[in-house]
């Protein structure tokens, strides 16, 4: 086998204007056109599928990237859908265990005729067997891991006219989640495994061209004199490569937003690779007046920046690059005698409340998906994501940087990756090298908040975490690293100042003011946590759930739960027929749990809301979304189907937002701008059952930047209904409505059993009592929409009126693709799930995009808890379900 040099790198993707991706002068992108075999099916040998008379016509037709069954899928080897009841273990093929071929044909551009030629391979899963133009370039031993980014200097082996083949033969991780397994990727208790256990290649493959020497892997670094922004020190970074196998000397030359210039020269030896730092101190023009400052959006505009990069050699230009980055500082404090840990943001805290993404179980990787589901999570308020052991593409951090979103990222936990005192030496390089990629990769990307280093745990060898923390220093990774996910302090490197204490399963909305210490409730930052299952409404579930399997004891809806503990919905049906009363039909529990996910999703932010900064600093939902569809643990379905979760989520994360406290009773404004507010309205009314009037208050409040005000506290008070309705509305001095929020309280209380917390939940000793709701008056509403169409979508200004004596309560509004036809998804509502007190009207918008709303005519439904439709008046396309 030729020499080889390799590298545990990572690379960028593609545009030249702020706000796109990355470009290099020349980078052949891998994608289409591949074919995929198995090594059983077809039995050839390396050195014959690399060759370009190999007939692979009976192959299937794959893109890269791909799992094995992603690309089964694709080609409609299997029958069925493998998400529809328990279709999923009818994946099992004996093939699956054994090695996979992945094979491409590719033609150099003729310009780069002579360069140094390299081969990137980002992502394989787990090992494989290179194979070039019948020759293998790098074997099993050298390609393992699948989050590293393995540079192959293919120069002495590629064509540069006619045809080149590469063939990579791809053998499957074994026991990642065990003790002493592949340091793969990992599901924990979240779902089924995929039988292939993500075998295939699941991000790029490229081909790049050099003459001698490289740079790559721009950093662009930022210090402000704080608390002023005035001018931002600039660092740059980056690393050169010398191709050769001879001294080299060259000329870093670089430009940040087309007009900053700076160049250094640089001396290489024989196979060099170096890092150059352009400081502010020597470079001043490195420090920029009047910056544009990269904000999360709660905060700001995310602003990008582009820096650019080029290697003059022999006076020639070997290569050049360009992608954006962020000017923006992040630091992070330990309070609370070191319980919680507060994010900084350019000088400023912020709270950090968000829900943990999870990508597709095959790997099966779409921007447009991708779009659409961090749309979503803007919707909800949401300002971060945590990915944890599961990376994503280029692309999805592209869209995180552009929206201003933050990612919390970091190894994942409970197999192989939390037990490094169990890896030999192999394994050991695998950990550092993909630690080593992934901070290249990741380390400009104005999206990352931070990197854990373990998450259940901290690392258990103590040698691994001051490894990987020598590496992140030595690649100056520019934002805060934690040990863990986990409150369990470092022998390393310290106090983390988060926690993973739970819950994973239902608890009531009390929970989270009621724990001020010990468990889950809303102190310190909770990296995972979940008042549990989110259960779909029926239009999604009769898309995964054959119909006599719509019940929550057949075997198909607990297949559809996750594992071990959680692999069924007992404790949160426990709950809801204690609370709401025995269902009378599915229908009437799928109704009740809509009711219950709201609440229960809604307390848990609003209740970390209400704490920030004193020892609450931020909450991660557990989880965003599932990937394959489920009835546990996420904000909207795998269908895109925002219910009663997401309501509740997106209600409680309002950017200037009013709510109740169920511990205090009291009524609070918390703001999450950086915009202070002076003659604002508070006031709250509370209705009973049948729609009296028992109470009314207003007042006035101002709230400070990001700041939370106590407004007062309801009183108690007598001859209330068994189940009532507190309704809180916040005008701002204009007179504008910012936030309208309802309540449904009991006289009965919830109650719980702390002394029998387990890791995953509280029990309630005492459930509140919501059983009356069933017996609300009807009420009557008044229909009417307006239409608008754009460029690419359309927008509904929809008028609700209740025009009787009731509240009505819950009232759900949906845009179906024409009468009788499927839910428009994704959609976006302004609000949903809500109750208008007598007389009360409310617009809300409803806004999506042309190519998923059908040929037909778009069609309003609605239902709610007490509404009768008979006397309520609509007008054409609206529709009041009976």
């Amino acid at each position: 086998m030729k020499k080889l040099i390799l590298f545990g790198l990572l690379g960028f993707a593609c545009q030249h204007s702020f706000g796109q991706d990355a470009t290099e002068n020349y980078r052949l992108l891998l994608k289409n056109d591949w074919n995929m075999q198995s090594a059983v099916t077809d039995a050839s040998t390396g050195g014959q599928i690399s060759k370009a008379d190999f007939k692979a016509d009976k192959w299937y037709k794959v893109s890269v990237p791909t799992t094995v069954i992603a690309g089964l899928l694709a080609n409609k080897v299997y029958d069925f859908d493998p998400f529809y009841g328990r279709n999923f273990e009818k994946l099992n093929d004996a093939r699956l265990d054994k090695p996979w071929w992945f094979r491409k044909e590719f033609k150099l551009a003729e310009f780069e005729n002579g360069k140094n030629v390299v081969l990137k391979l980002q992502g394989v899963n787990y090992k494989a067997n290179v194979w070039l133009n019948g020759k293998l370039i790098a074997d099993s031993t050298q390609i393992v891991g699948p989050f590293r980014i393995i540079e192959l200097d293919i120069t002495k082996n590629i064509k540069y006219t006619g045809e080149n083949v590469l063939a990579v033969e791809v053998k499957r991780p074994f026991n990642p989640n065990k003790r002493g397994g592949d340091l793969a990727i990992d599901y924990a208790d979240w779902i089924h495994y995929p039988p292939d256990f993500n075998n295939g290649i699941i991000n790029n493959v490229e081909v790049k061209t050099f003459r001698k020497v490289g740079v790559e892997y721009p950093l662009v670094t930022t210090k402000f004199d704080l608390p002023s922004l005035a001018v931002a020190h600039l660092e740059v970074d980056a690393m050169v490569v010398n191709y050769t196998d001879k001294e080299q000397d060259a000329i870093v030359k670089g430009k940040i937003n087309g007009t900053i210039n700076f160049e250094q020269k640089v001396h290489l030896n024989p196979r060099e690779k170096k890092q150059v730092t352009f400081s502010p101190a020597h470079y001043p023009q490195l420090n920029v007046k009047k910056p544009r400052i990269w904000w999360p959006w709660e905060y700001g505009k995310p602003e990008l920046n582009r820096i650019e990069l080029s290697l003059i050699s022999d006076n020639q230009l070997s290569n050049d690059l360009s992608e954006n980055f962020g000017i923006r500082q992040v630091s992070s404090v330990l309070i609370d005698n070191n319980k919680a840990r507060k994010f900084i943001i350019n000088g400023k805290p912020i709270m950090l409340r968000g829900a943990a993404w999870s990508p597709d179980i095959f790997q099966r990787r779409s921007k447009e998906r991708q779009e659409q589901e961090l749309k979503l999570v803007r919707d909800m308020n949401m300002n971060i994501v945590r990915s944890e052991g599961k990376l994503e593409d280029d692309s999805f951090y592209a869209i995180c940087d552009k929206e201003g979103l933050l990612v919390m990222s970091g190894w994942m936990c409970c197999g192989a990756w939390q037990y490094p005192e169990r890896w030999d030496a192999a394994k050991r390089n695998v950990a550092m090298a993909s630690d080593s990629s992934v901070m290249y990769w990741l380390r400009n990307k104005p999206s990352m908040l931070t990197w854990l280093n373990g998450s259940d745990m901290p690392p258990r060898d103590k040698k691994v975490e001051a490894d990987w923390l020598a590496i992140e220093a030595d690649l100056k990774w520019p934002n805060p690293t934690i040990a863990s996910a986990n409150e369990t302090p470092s022998k390393v490197s310290g106090p983390t100042g988060v926690k993973m204490a739970g819950p994973y399963d239902w608890v009531p909305p009390a929970y989270w003011e009621a724990d001020t210490g010990k468990y889950g409730g809303a102190w310190s930052f909770a990296t995972e946590i979940s008042p549990g299952p989110s259960i779909p409404p029926y239009e999604s579930l009769i898309k995964f759930l054959p119909k006599d399997s719509i019940n929550n004891k057949s075997l198909d809806w607990l297949y559809h739960c996750g594992t071990m503990q959680f692999g069924n919905t007992r404790i949160f049906d426990t709950a809801l027929y204690a609370r709401y009363g025995k269902p009378e039909n599915m229908m009437d529990y799928l109704a009740k749990a809509q009711l219950q996910n709201y609440e229960g999703h809604r307390a848990m932010m609003e209740g970390y809301g209400l704490k920030k900064y004193s020892n609450a600093t931020g909450v991660v939902q557990w989880m965003l979304s599932n990937p394959w569809p489920s009835l546990i643990w996420h904000t909207y379905d795998y269908y895109l189907y925002p219910a009663g979760t997401y309501f509740g989520m997106k209600k409680s994360m309002e950017p200037l937002h009013v709510m109740y406290s169920y511990k205090s009773n009291s009524v609070n404004i918390i703001n999450s701008t950086l915009q202070s507010f002076s003659g604002l309205q508070v006031k709250a009314t509370v209705y009973n059952l049948d729609g009296t009037l028992k109470f009314t208050k207003e007042a006035a409040a101002d709230i400070t930047e990001d700041g939370i005000k106590e407004c007062f506290i309801l009183p108690q008070l007598d001859n209330l209904s068994d189940v009532y309705f507190v309704r809180l509305e916040l005008k701002n001095a204009k007179g504008k409505v910012e936030s309208i929020n309802w309540y449904w309280l009991s006289g009965k209380k919830d109650e719980l059993n702390w002394k029998k917390s387990t890791w995953y939940y509280t029990p309630q000793s005492a459930f509140a009592d919501y059983g009356a709701l069933k017996n609300m008056p009807k009420t009557t509403l008044n229909i009417k929409q307006t239409l608008a169409k754009t460029g690419t979508g359309a927008s509904h200004s929809i008028t609700l009126t209740n025009t009787g004596k009731s509240v009505a309560f819950f009232v759900h509004v949906r845009a179906l693709k024409e009468k009788g036809g499927e839910d428009i998804l994704p959609v976006i509502f302004e609000d949903n799930y809500l109750s208008l007190a007598p007389g009360e009207t409310r617009i809300i918008e409803c806004s999506y995009e042309s190519k998923v709303a059908g040929k037909g005519e778009p069609y309003i439904l609605v239902n709610g808890w007490n509404i009768d439709a008979a006397g309520s008046k609509t007008v054409d396309n609206i529709e009041i379900e009976k």
